[in-house]
Parts: C-alpha cells; sequence; structure tokens
C-alpha cells in the first residue's frame, strides 16, 4: 500500500492550526470582561464564588439538621454555665456517643461560622447581635471525655452582656428542646413587647417563623390558604399562635 505522504503532510498541518487556534480562543474566552464572563467556571468571581456559595449553602443545612437532632436529643445533654469577668465558661456533654459527636460538631460548626461572620438564626434579635459583633469575641473550644468545654469572652462590656445572655439561651434549649426551638430572644436590657409580630417569612417561599427557604412537603392551611414551613416544628409554633407569624 503506499502512503500519501503530501496528504498526510496538509492534514498534520491542518490538525496543528486548529489546535492552536482552540488554545488562542480558550484563553480569550478567560481573558473577556468580567460582566461577560460571570457564568464562567475559571472566573474567580463566577463560578468558583457560585461554588463557594453552594458549598456555604451546603454547610448551612448540615448545621441546621445538627442542630435539629439536638433539640430532639435534648434529654440527654448535659449543660452548665458559669458566668465569668469578661464571658462565660460551659460545659456541654452527653453520655450518648451520638449525641456527643453532635455536640462537638455543632460547636466547632458555630466557631467557624462565628470567626467567618456567617450568621445562623438571623432572625433572633440575640444571634444576630452576637455575630454583628462576632470581632470582639474569643472563643476556646476545649474537647472533654462527654462532649466539649467552651471560654467565651470579651473586653467589651456590652458584648460580654450578649455572651451571658446567648449561653442562658442556649441552657433553656438543652432544657426545653423542640418546644422553644424558634423563640426569640430580645437584647440585653430589652423589653420583650408583648404580642409583637414575629413574622419573617411569607409562608410561600420563607418558613413564616425563622424566614429560612421553605420544605413544601411541611404545610398547613391557616386563614385559608397553605402556608409553607422550613420544618414541622415551625408549623407547630405558628398553628398555636398564628397571628403573631400570619398576616391575615
Amino acid at each position: 500500500m503506499k502512503l500519501n505522504v503530501k496528504a498526510i503532510l496538509t492534514t498534520t498541518i491542518f490538525a496543528m492550526i486548529i489546535a492552536v487556534f482552540g488554545v488562542a480562543v480558550f484563553a480569550q474566552q478567560h481573558q473577556h470582561g468580567k460582566a461577560q464572563c460571570a457564568n464562567c467556571p475559571m472566573n474567580k468571581e463566577g463560578g468558583m464564588m457560585q461554588g463557594k456559595g453552594m458549598m456555604q449553602d451546603s454547610g448551612r443545612m448540615q448545621d441546621m439538621e445538627t442542630i435539629h437532632a439536638l433539640f430532639a436529643d435534648n434529654k440527654k445533654i448535659k449543660r452548665s454555665v458559669k458566668n465569668i469577668a469578661n464571658g462565660v465558661e460551659a460545659t456541654t456533654e452527653s453520655n450518648d456517643p451520638k449525641v456527643k459527636a453532635l455536640i462537638i460538631e455543632h460547636t466547632f460548626a458555630m466557631k467557624e461560622r462565628l470567626v467567618n461572620k456567617q450568621p445562623i438564626r438571623i432572625w433572633d434579635p440575640l444571634f444576630a447581635a452576637l455575630f454583628e459583633h462576632a470581632d470582639k469575641i474569643e472563643l476556646l473550644v476545649t474537647r472533654t471525655e462527654k462532649g466539649v468545654k467552651i471560654t467565651e469572652t470579651s473586653n467589651d462590656p456590652y458584648v460580654v452582656k450578649l455572651i451571658q445572655s446567648h449561653a442562658q439561651g442556649v441552657t433553656e434549649f438543652v432544657k426545653e428542646g423542640m418546644a422553644v426551638m424558634h423563640k426569640p430572644h430580645e437584647l440585653p436590657g430589652a423589653k420583650p413587647e408583648p404580642n409583637k409580630f414575629l413574622g419573617k417569612g411569607d409562608g410561600v417561599t420563607t418558613c413564616p417563623v425563622t424566614g429560612e427557604p421553605v420544605n413544601k412537603e411541611v404545610s398547613a392551611e391557616i386563614y385559608g390558604r397553605t402556608v409553607y414551613f422550613c420544618c414541622p416544628n415551625c408549623r407547630d409554633t405558628v398553628k398555636k399562635n398564628p397571628e403573631l407569624y400570619l398576616k391575615k
């Protein structure tokens, strides 16, 4: 069989031109303006940042799942809190290995959120203020045999009050469980307003209690319309006092 040398050379040269052209186009596509490349996976303000946002959302969902699990198993948790001059010392433990693991997971997740100023439970005035002043808080976490010991301090007198009020709120969570999961906490010194409207979402895309995205499988008929919630506990909370969370 005779080889057509001319045809082979022509094909090879053509392939090289295509390859070089392809590389040039690829490079050009990633050198154009930010506005044109907002969704480009190589653009740090586009695809990579979107990926980071997706990971943060995923982390938030995981944090909420852990919190819900801790509320459900609150009777298996023991907690002690000691107010100190510039903050608190709190020990949270469980004899149940699974609950112990959840306590540790939640504690380190919340420490990371505090450091990175990634708030959770932002509908609660006390928690929102705590994250707002995160840069004034020192948080030391030490593992114990059955859980964690936390030393949380600040040099700011007002932030110390926030820290101590937050510690009391967490102790209430441990004591009461799901019954107070969605209870808002006033800022130190503030007087709670009776029958204050507490709604944070529209009940269609956001939960009336937390303002979080709803779960379309969790709903109730209230005021003649279907209202959606992020979890069954929120649904039960609103059904007891709908006027506090929904407008007619």
